[in-house]
């Protein structure tokens, strides 16, 4: 349409707010509008107080954070993507659902000032001209991506074959949703009809609406009668899916809003239990849901039971009894069974079996758009199991061991460094001068298998002149696999030991190459006074290599003609975020000559990086006593076979 045109007629563009509403309409619909929105406020009131019997914590929220991740993760949507048609389809339905609200937003704040300015009906006072022309193309079009987002959803829910959960209450709240945007398509084009207003058609979808019931014989005066049954049963769809929203799934986006906003998703963090906490309380870890955060019960009602989490779940894939999604949605009914009252969550509510299937590998943490934890639920009620000697067999004794021995297999502390024999390897008290500690862990020193990969290391350290030493015989379990099945008080005492041994010998640097030691030394040990500078050995290396100090003069793999594949850990590649060390050495191992680009002889595996595959032994499992056919790490190993690599 000619610019001119549009400046010409662009003062007489509007349309009359409440058109074709009687005064005792408008009154009747603001009574309802105030009894929908009580409604509304009633049932968020109702949740907050289910939230508020949960413990009370001292976390604070940065606010230039808050508002950059809300501005990130829910006004972009950025924690939607990834997901194919699904992401696409949520993009479309929130964009389109934000923007019609606010275009009503809009359209109530213009009657109000119309009836504060005294204004005559179809008196406009900003809703005209330039700018009505761009508020009904842009309603139009964004009302159409909020359709098509509805029906993609409705029809996965009637297609089935997908992990999302599925209740009856989801096609109420989709069909309403798909009944509210096309009704008010069909009121759009009944009232161009009935105000005779085809021109110049910003309207569009109204417009080709308004022609359809041309079509159909449908003239000016059987508008008006079809528009006003239509206008008031769009109008009472809308109010009484206002009225339904905290009652429905919907209410994951008011939750998950405030969770995502005011709660910093942190992988792989646990949080202390104090033992003052205990003596006062006489209670360890989760055992009812007045012993969950308030944060923790609001995120119950976050999750919208996408099954995200569920598809991620190592333990979930080998046939085990935990899916993550269905933890959360089992605790958040038992929520709204017993409302403010007390009952027990284990036995029949989330069963023992399913709390010690999870590996702790983060991922369904990872995953969740909403910043649902259930990995942290899990751990918080693992605590409770342990504390009530729930826990038998191997795993038991792996924690008991760790205790007396300082390391899980309850081998002496004098073999700790056993695993150097004719390396000459400096320690803390032959070298007390060192610039990095090299932390070797319990594997590398009892595992003989294990022991390959500290040999190695120590030789590329020597190799390269760095000034380092171990703790010998005065390292300790890091108790990671302790405090992650669930045994706070193994933990901390392992903990306290090794950062007393720590500090004695003013360390400050740290390099290991078990990744669960090194989450576990930068993010618990700060929590009692252990804070240092903890780099992971592939990092290290890098940087060797990267300085001159480390040389790889021939690709070794490529002189045997042999092909690698790399297996990224959870707790590096997904907790700690590091992708990209491990692949630089590796990549130079295959190349054909050091810092060559000829990279043919790595393969990458098709879960890789952070979204890498579990091997199932996180969590303590490595000390259950799971059949070859029951461990978690099967699927990754046929991953491995099937890739061609002959080596890892």
């Amino acid at each position: 349409m000619p610019l001119m045109y549009l400046a010409n007629t662009a003062p007489m563009l509007t349309r009359e707010v409440f058109g074709n509403i009687p005064p005792a309409g408008k009154a009747i619909f603001y009574l309802l509008s105030i009894a929908s929105i009580a409604c509304f406020a009633w049932g968020v009131h109702r949740r907050a107080r289910l939230w508020r019997i949960g413990r009370k914590t001292d976390e604070r929220s940065d606010i230039r954070q808050a508002l950059w991740r809300f501005i990130v993760r829910i006004l972009v949507q950025r924690a939607v993507l990834g997901r194919g048609a699904a992401s696409v389809a949520h993009v479309l339905l929130f964009a389109g659902f934000v923007v019609l609200l606010i275009g009503t937003t809009l359209i109530a704040i213009e009657h109000w000032l119309a009836d504060l300015m005294g204004r005559a009906p179809g008196e406009p006072v900003f809703h005209k001209g330039v700018y009505y022309a761009i508020y009904e193309a842009t309603l139009d079009a964004f009302g159409l991506a909020f359709l098509a987002g509805c029906a993609w959803f409705w029809l996965r829910r009637l297609r089935g074959g997908t992990s999302i959960g599925r209740h009856w209450t989801d096609h109420a709240v989709l069909g309403g949703l798909l009944v509210i945007g096309v009704t008010g398509y069909l009121v759009e084009g009944l009232r161009i009809i009935r105000e005779a207003t085809y021109l110049p058609g910003f309207s569009f979808v109204g417009l080709v609406t308004a022609r359809g019931f041309e079509a159909m014989g449908v003239d000016q005066a059987g508008a008006s009668g079809i528009h006003f049954a239509l206008w008031w049963f769009h109008a009472i769809a809308a109010l009484g899916l206002i009225a339904a929203f905290p009652y429905t799934r919907l209410l994951h986006a008011l939750a998950g809003v405030v969770n995502v906003t005011l709660h910093e998703k942190k992988l792989g963090a646990m949080t202390a239990i104090a033992l003052e906490e205990v003596e006062e309380t006489g209670r360890v870890g989760v055992s009812e849901l007045e012993h969950f955060t308030r944060r923790q019960l609001l995120e119950l009602d976050a999750c919208v039971s996408c099954g995200r989490c569920q598809d991620a779940c190592p333990a979930y894939e080998a046939g085990k009894p935990l899916s993550p999604r269905d933890v959360v949605q089992d605790l958040r009914a038992q929520m709204n069974a017993v409302g403010t009252g007390s009952a027990s969550l284990h036995g029949e509510v989330i069963g023992a079996e399913t709390l010690w299937s999870c590996t702790t590998c983060s991922a369904c943490v990872e995953v969740c758009p909403l910043g649902v934890r259930p990995m942290e639920l899990i751990t918080d009620m693992r605590r409770h199991l342990i504390a009530e000697g729930s826990l038998r067999g191997s795993p038991a004794q792996a924690l008991a061991k760790a205790q007396r021995s300082g390391n899980p297999w309850g081998l002496p502390a004098k073999e700790r460094l056993a695993w150097a024999e004719g390396l000459d390897v400096p320690t803390v008290e032959t070298n007390p001068d060192f610039e990095v500690l090299y932390w070797v862990g319990c594997a590398a020193a009892y595992d003989r298998r294990a022991r390959k990969t500290a040999r190695s290391v120590v030789r590329l350290l020597q190799a390269a002149n760095v000034n380092f030493a171990v703790l010998g015989n005065y390292e300790r379990c890091t108790g990671e696999s302790a405090r992650r099945m669930g045994d706070e008080f193994v933990f901390q005492e392992l903990a306290q030991a090794n950062i007393e041994t720590l500090a004695a010998h003013k360390v400050t640097k740290i390099l290991t190459h078990c990744p669960h030691c090194m989450n576990s030394l930068r993010q618990d040990y700060p929590q009692f006074g252990g804070t240092y500078e903890v780099i992971h050995h592939t990092q290290f290396l890098a940087l060797l290599i990267k300085d001159g100090r480390l040389k790889v003069e021939r690709g070794l793999a490529s002189e045997r003609e042999m092909k690698l594949t790399l297996h990224d850990p959870c707790y590096l590649a997904r907790v700690q975020g590091e992708t990209a060390a491990p692949r630089t050495l590796v990549q130079l191992t295959v190349s054909a000559g050091g810092g060559g680009d000829d990279t043919s002889g790595f393969i990458e595996l098709p879960r890789h990086g952070r979204e890498t595959s579990c091997c199932g032994a996180g969590g303590g499992r490595m000390w259950f006593d799971d059949g070859p056919d029951q461990r978690g790490g099967r699927s990754r190993a046929q991953e491995i076979v099937s890739s061609g690599a002959d080596g890892v």
